[in-house]
């Protein structure tokens, strides 16, 4: 594979369930990566005694063995939460909201394994992340050096440890101030749209459709700053945000075998959709996903949102009660028409939770709440539909 990137800028088509496809336009030549440094004009200044260039970065991403192991865990989706030492109080809330959903012997847990991707910490902060391993257990640290600055090196290190341990059908990427509604997600992996799963990559894809348009952005100062010698073009190929996006086993396994030849790029999001541009088009389906959001929609919670970026911690456990209410909603309907899926077991634990947190709203106080909500998401929407959001 040549170490040059094509890149595509794309048209997209909208379905009737407002999910869109996109399709190649015209291929933009990118002439590889000349940028080495992870320190920046501009930029915070990293932490003492680590190496925080670029090549030191992606060596120590491609050196994380990525031979498969003779005995690999099996399930339909691998999930990577990023975080960092210091985040402790991201990971605690996230355990104790969505990730409930998978406690031991739940049907949920054999579908759906999970851990918080790491890079290497500095020294003092070693001990604790120890004393928390040794507690849950659900902490990859690769060795990549923990910096904003190195998150690509680390989800290319996440893919190659990935193919090694488990046999999976999706590889997914969270942020740890993202909720999840992993039953939403898995019931949206079995619809239509999600068909086939060979070669899909799915998320909240910037790639100029319907308002989401984004460029490069050339101020070192800005948190998504993008070096010319990084990518020297005015437009992006098409990228799924990094708050929650899916990629197909088949592509992860053809992204893990080009990764030797990838260079170094500051920022997560971007460059993925960079390294899958390389890949024939005919092998690649690119599906926008509206119910991830990547901004705080009005109000906060939507029954329909199966990623909600920009949570702080104390948000998540009203947020978690919310989607286990909206769940045993679900699961009333479905008996009620005599339906049922493979997440109903979810619907039966919201059930149970929800009638556990005491008596409920009345049924016209309940009807009247939504009906605000409704006027309000409608006026939010309206802002949206008018094209003000921009990356």
């Amino acid at each position: 594979m040549s170490t040059s990137f094509l890149a595509a800028a794309t048209t997209r088509t909208a379905d009737a369930a407002m999910h869109s496809v996109a399709r190649p336009r015209v291929p933009l030549q990118y002439e590889g990566n000349r940028f080495d440094g992870a320190v920046l004009p501009g930029r915070p200044t990293p932490p003492s005694g680590l190496d925080l260039t670029g090549a030191h970065a992606m060596r120590c991403a491609i050196e994380t063995p990525a031979t498969p192991a003779e005995s690999r865990e099996r399930c339909d989706v691998l999930l990577f939460i990023s975080s960092a030492a210091g985040y402790e109080r991201r990971r605690k809330v996230v355990r104790q909201t969505y990730l409930t959903a998978l406690a031991a012997g739940s049907e949920m847990a054999r579908r759906v394994c999970y851990c918080f991707l790491l890079g290497a910490p500095k020294p003092d902060q070693v001990e604790a992340l120890a004393a928390e391993q040794a507690e849950y257990g659900d902490l990859l640290q690769v060795t990549v050096p923990e910096s904003y600055e190195t998150l690509f090196p680390k989800v290319t290190a996440s893919w190659r440890w990935a193919v090694a341990t488990h046999e999976f059908s999706f590889w997914m990427h969270a942020d740890d101030d993202s909720y999840i509604r992993l039953d939403l997600l898995l019931r949206w992996l079995a619809s239509p749209v999600a068909q086939p799963h060979e070669g899909l990559y799915a998320g909240y894809i910037w790639d100029g459709s319907d308002g989401r348009r984004t460029k490069p952005l050339r101020d070192p100062t800005a948190k998504s700053y993008m070096p010319y010698e990084q990518w020297p073009h005015d437009t992006y190929p098409p990228f799924a945000s990094g708050c929650g996006f899916l990629i197909a086993y088949d592509l992860v396994a053809s992204l893990v075998a080009n990764s030797p030849t990838f260079t170094f790029f500051r920022v997560i999001d971007v460059p993925i959709g960079v390294c899958l541009a390389q890949l024939p088009t005919e092998r690649l389906r690119i599906v926008h996903m509206p119910e991830v959001r990547p901004y705080r929609p009005l109000p906060l919670f939507r029954a329909d949102t199966i990623v909600q970026h920009y949570m702080q911690p104390e948000e998540f456990r009203q947020f978690h009660q919310r989607a286990l209410e909206a769940a045993a909603r679900d699961e009333t309907d479905a008996i009620g028409g005599g339906g049922g899926d493979a997440t109903s077991t979810v619907g039966t634990v919201a059930a149970s939770a929800a009638a556990s947190t005491g008596p409920s709203v009345g049924a016209a106080a309940k009807a009247e709440e939504q009906e605000r909500e409704q006027r309000i998401a409608a006026v939010y929407d309206m802002f949206v539909n008018a094209k003000v959001m921009r990356r």
